[in-house]
């Protein structure tokens, strides 16, 4: 049994690394396109030039923070990132005096490093799960633990903003006081973590056979195959749900004030029922407490789409019901990847690779939260918000597809153990 202050410990760094990646997740796109003004494409293809540099980038920091575990844990990784976050937040949020393509490069260049540095700290997080314990019903409420950090990042980022949101220089002081806030939690991780579960030993490779142990990973393991697709999926859903809040007040809903205040209902849901999500898929297991929360997200946007012109109350309401089942969504597939590992690493010819597996679980996710921004851009275009200094536009279609979407892949090509892609018993 892993002590209750351990696992706080642990999740201390998720309560850091939410406080940076909400930045990203619910800021930072508004933050392109409504102050600095970036055309539609622009901003869009920001995100998508960034999460192609951490499809490069990812399974570089997975393959070595596999390779070097012996002499640099896991943890330690997670202390050495968080002043660079910090000072790339800082960067990513700032007003330059810039313009045209000056402005689109700087943009750029600033995302980039952003999520370079927080791919450096947040892959070997994650594989913490794995070394911490090899039992699954401890991993699950690790996973679940660490999710509740997740919101209670998620909430101090949404509410700092909200506070900080005026001026000549919105979220700019915002994202400066949320870098250092971060910096205790993963102070407190490295501290109050043991790494217990040790590494099958890995053979050296050249950088050529490293890209082949990848694609071997995925190729040998169909179990492995449907779990990235669930995650490409469910990111995607989750993420267009999530960056569209701010859009949605904005334009669709017409309150552009209670938005920013709407924005706390990522953590605050996760916050809520991540111990619900968890004792439910305890029961029922983890692949249809999946499918039951893709489903009730769908149905959730329907419902808005019906009801939001009821008023204020009634869209948030619903809102923040299809924002719940995003939560069950998240919860369900991080539980599934040490799962995996373990699958893998105890084949009898498995070696250590779970950073290897975080990486490309990374790279999956990235994959949907690139999509995200594109498909929120195409539904304000195609619904009259072409003009970024306009009012005009609706992101709730858009919304709605990512839904479709998720529903669609995971009920064709649903997750399952290794075990059970080879027709063994479980």
């Amino acid at each position: 049994m892993i002590k209750r202050r351990e696992r706080l410990s642990y999740a201390a760094g998720d309560v850091g690394f939410n406080l940076i990646w909400q930045s990203i997740e619910l800021y930072l796109l508004f933050f392109y396109i409504q102050v600095l003004h970036l055309p539609l494409g622009v901003a869009a293809g920001i995100f998508l030039v960034g999460a192609v540099i951490d499809w490069l980038v990812d399974p570089i920091i997975g393959a070595v923070a596999d390779r070097k575990a012996e002499r640099y844990p896991m943890r330690l990784w997670v202390l050495l990132s968080g002043p660079l976050i910090a000072v790339a937040l800082w960067l990513a949020f700032r007003s330059p005096p810039l313009e045209g393509y000056s402005l689109a490069l700087y943009a750029a260049v600033t995302h980039i490093g952003l999520r370079f540095a927080y791919g450096c700290g947040n892959i070997p997080y994650a594989v913490l799960t794995a070394r911490i314990t090899d039992d699954s019903s401890e991993q699950l409420k690790l996973t679940g633990l660490r999710m509740q950090g997740a919101a209670l990042g998620g909430l101090t980022a949404a509410t700092i903003y909200a506070l900080t949101s005026g001026g000549d220089t919105p979220f700019l002081i915002g994202a400066l006081i949320l870098g250092v806030l971060a910096q205790p939690c993963f102070i407190i991780t490295w501290l109050g973590v043991r790494e217990r579960v040790a590494a099958p030993p890995m053979a050296p490779l050249s950088p050529g056979q490293e890209i082949s142990h990848y694609f071997t990973l995925i190729g040998r393991n169909e179990a492995l195959r449907r779990l990235l697709l669930t995650i490409v999926v469910a990111g995607l859903s989750t993420t267009v749900t999530a960056k569209s809040i701010l859009f949605l007040f904005d334009r669709d809903l017409g309150n552009s004030e209670w938005g920013y205040w709407a924005a706390l209902l990522p953590s605050a849901a996760l916050l809520i029922t991540a111990p619900l999500w968890v004792a439910l898929s305890s029961r029922i297991g983890l692949v249809s407490t999946l499918i039951w929360a893709v489903l009730l997200h769908l149905i959730a946007l329907v419902m808005l789409a019906i009801f939001y012109s009821h008023g204020l109350e009634t869209a948030t309401v619903i809102l923040a019901i299809a924002i719940a089942a995003t939560c069950g969504m998240s919860i369900m597939f991080w539980s599934m990847v040490p799962i995996a590992i373990r699958d893998l690493e105890t084949l009898p010819d498995g070696t250590g690779c779970a950073a290897h597996v975080y990486a490309l679980s990374n790279v999956a996710r990235k994959l949907g939260q690139a999509l995200a921004p594109q498909i929120i851009a195409l539904s304000l275009a195609l619904t009259g918000g072409a003009d970024v200094t306009a009012k005009g536009g609706a992101v709730l279609p858009g919304m709605i597809l990512a839904a479709v979407i998720c529903c669609g892949a995971v009920f064709l090509y649903r997750p399952t153990s290794e075990r059970q892609a080879n027709g063994q018993a479980v």
